[in-house]
């Protein structure tokens, strides 16, 4: 699947999706190319771990929102990693199995573009 990085580590598999791959500035709708990338993870996720545990972590940069309806960065993450998850769900995960949530610019990476991200979390354990 193009586009993301996959960490695995005891207990678990994290897979990263770069924010701009998912979304445009500020924005929670999905972009086109998103839903590609998305639906590939989707696929594996549903067919070779069905009964895991999956979270969805939405992370921002630590730039403050100024023009957008968000409150802030952590209403933004949020809303992200619930637009992943909604359309995980339409994949046919079980959102029994899910959950979302958003980080906001708690978790910095090494620059604001990698730190503008969605992590797909699956437990293995």
């Amino acid at each position: 699947i193009e586009n993301i990085e996959i960490e695995r580590s005891p207990g678990m598999i994290r897979v990263n999706v770069p924010g701009d791959v998912l979304f445009g500035s500020g924005r929670v709708e999905l972009r086109a190319a998103a839903k590609k990338t998305l639906g590939g993870i989707a696929d594996v996720v549903r067919t070779t771990y069905p009964d895991n545990v999956v979270g969805i972590e939405g992370h921002t940069d630590s730039d403050p929102i100024r023009k957008s309806r968000w409150k802030d960065n952590l209403e933004l993450s949020v809303q992200r990693a619930a637009a992943v998850h909604r359309y995980l769900q339409s994949k046919g995960i079980d959102s029994q199995h899910m959950y979302a949530a958003g980080w906001g610019d708690t978790q910095p990476r090494e620059s604001k573009a990698k730190s503008r991200r969605v992590e797909i979390v699956v437990l293995t354990n």
